[in-house]
C-alpha cells in the first residue's frame, strides 16, 4: 500500500486504467448480485415446491385412507344386503310352504262348510247334536285356516320387507364403492401431483446449486479484481473499499469506497467517494477528504468517541 498525496489519488481515480477496472467491478459487482438474488429465489422456491410436495402427498395419503374406510362400508352395506337377500329366500320358501297347508285348510274348510249345510237340510231346522257337532267341527277348521292364512301373509310381508331391505343396503353399498372410487382416483392425483412438486423442487435445487456456482465464480472475479487493483494501483483492497497511505499523516489513510452506503446515518458514503479514516477506527470513522491538512487521526478519534457517547446518553431531557 503505497502513500499517495490527495491530488494524486484524485488523477489515479480518474485515469482511463481506473476507469477500465472500475467498469470491470462494477459488471461483477452486477453478476455477484444478480446470481446470489437467482441462488436465493431458486432456494426459496424449491423450499416452497418440497414444502406443497408434502402437504399434497399428506392429502393424497390420507384421501387413500378414506377411500379404504369407504370402501369396507361398501362392503358391509353389500354384506348386509347378500344377508337380506338369503333371509328373503328363506321366507318365500317357508311361504310355499305355508301357502300349501293354507290351501289345504281352505279345501277343509270347503268340506266342512258342505257338511254343515247337508246335516242342516236334513234336520229340517229342529237343532240336534250331530248339527252342533258339524257346526264346532266348521268353526275349528275355520279357526286353523286363519290362523295358517294368517302366517302365511305375514311370511310374504316379512319376505318383501327383506327384499326391501336388501335392495336398499345393495343401494347403499353400490354408491359407498362408486365414492371409493372416486376417492382413489383423487388420491392417485394427488399422489401425481406430488410427485411432480417432487421433481420441481429438486430440478429447482438443482438451478440453486448451478446459481451457486455462478455466485462463487462471480466471487472470485471480485477477488481477481481486488488484487488486481493492489497490484496495478498500489493500494490494499477490501471488500468494499480501497486504501492507501496518506501521504501527509502517517497514521491516516485514504479510503475510496467501492459502493454507496445510504444506511450509515450520520455520514452516508458515496461510490468512488475519497475519505480519511484512521489506524483504529478505519472505516467506523470516515471523514470526507478535504484539500490542505484536515483533521488529524487523534482528533477524529476523539470526534468519534464524543458522538458514540452522546448516542449512548440518549436524547436530553427538557
Amino acid at each position: 500500500m503505497r502513500a499517495v498525496r490527495l491530488g494524486e489519488l484524485r488523477e489515479l481515480l480518474e485515469s482511463a486504467a481506473f476507469g477500465t477496472w472500475w467498469a470491470e467491478w462494477q459488471r461483477a459487482i452486477a453478476a455477484r448480485d444478480e446470481a446470489r438474488a437467482r441462488h436465493d429465489d431458486l432456494v426459496a422456491q424449491a423450499e416452497l415446491m418440497a414444502h406443497r410436495s408434502e402437504i399434497v402427498q399428506r392429502a393424497g395419503v390420507e384421501a387413500f385412507s378414506t377411500s379404504g374406510a369407504v370402501e369396507d362400508e361398501g362392503t358391509r352395506w353389500t354384506a348386509q344386503a347378500h344377508a337380506e337377500e338369503n333371509r328373503a329366500l328363506a321366507l318365500v320358501g317357508e311361504f310355499e310352504q305355508q301357502r300349501t297347508r293354507t290351501s289345504e285348510a281352505w279345501m277343509r274348510l270347503g268340506g266342512a262348510d258342505k257338511v254343515l249345510e247337508e246335516r242342516r237340510e236334513a234336520v229340517a231346522g229342529a237343532p240336534g247334536v250331530a248339527l252342533r257337532d258339524a257346526e264346532l267341527q266348521r268353526q275349528a277348521i275355520a279357526a286353523e285356516y286363519e290362523a295358517a292364512d294368517g302366517k302365511r301373509r305375514g311370511l310374504w310381508d316379512e319376505a318383501e320387507t327383506a327384499w326391501a331391505t336388501s335392495l336398499e343396503h345393495s343401494l347403499l353399498g353400490a354408491e359407498q364403492g362408486v365414492l371409493a372410487r372416486r376417492i382413489r382416483r383423487e388420491a392417485e392425483k394427488l399422489f401425481a401431483e406430488a410427485e411432480e412438486r417432487r421433481l420441481r423442487a429438486r430440478q429447482l435445487s438443482g438451478d440453486a446449486a448451478a446459481a451457486v456456482r455462478e455466485l462463487r465464480d462471480a466471487e472470485g472475479r471480485l477477488a481477481g479484481l481486488r488484487a488486481s487493483a493492489s497490484a496495478q494501483f498500489g493500494c490494499a483492497a477490501g471488500p468494499s473499499f480501497l486504501y492507501w497511505r496518506h501521504h501527509e499523516d502517517k497514521r491516516s489513510a485514504f479510503a475510496v469506497s467501492l459502493a454507496d452506503h445510504p444506511e450509515e446515518r450520520d455520514a452516508p458514503l458515496k461510490a468512488l467517494g475519497v475519505y480519511v479514516v484512521g489506524r483504529q477506527r478505519g472505516v467506523a470513522a470516515p471523514e470526507v477528504a478535504r484539500d490542505g491538512a484536515g483533521s488529524s487521526a487523534e482528533e477524529r478519534d476523539r470526534r468519534l468517541d464524543q458522538l458514540l457517547a452522546r448516542r449512548d446518553d440518549g436524547p436530553a431531557t427538557p
